[in-house]
């Protein structure tokens, strides 16, 4: 019987530590150790009782991941814990058409991607020649999402 209890026990501890520790390896543990209590039970006092066990067992732990992620982000120390603000941003919004067709010059060599500068704004760029010395004059034969396809003039 303690060990039975003792798997339920360590389910619940290794549950709680899954919100401080991410990844779900400790909540599969406690899954585990909450099985296995189950499964001890029914082995030991029978089916009626293993199944009572798996039933009380999973309310008890039911009822602490909802404490867990219901109540315990309200605290003060859960404010700490859980991540509460929303992450503002863009993506890249790629570069226009026009600058297909465009001249430019390498700002840094090019193995095969490296810095132009054209039109005044430097860009990243990847060399369909292979490599190209600095100072080089280069034409936009395409565009990427985030970077321009160049070739030696």
């Amino acid at each position: 019987m303690t060990w039975i209890i003792g798997l339920i026990l360590v389910a619940a501890v290794l549950l709680s530590f899954e919100i401080i520790i991410p990844g779900a390896v400790l909540g599969l543990l406690g899954l585990l150790a909450y099985l296995g209590a189950c499964l001890l039970a029914g082995v030991q006092f029978g089916f009626i009782e293993g199944a009572l066990t798996f039933i009380l067992g999973g309310i008890f732990l039911g009822a602490l991941l909802f404490i867990e992620f219901k109540w315990i982000p309200h605290t003060s120390l859960g404010g700490q814990l859980f991540l509460n603000k929303r992450v503002r941003g863009k993506s890249n919004a790629g570069f226009p058409d026009e600058i297909i067709g465009k001249t430019g010059e390498a700002l840094t060599p090019l193995r095969p991607t490296g810095l132009i500068l054209l039109d005044g704004e430097r860009y990243e760029a990847l060399s369909k020649d292979g490599y190209i010395k600095s100072g080089k004059e280069l034409r936009v034969i395409a565009k990427d999402n985030f970077r321009v396809v160049v070739k030696k003039i």
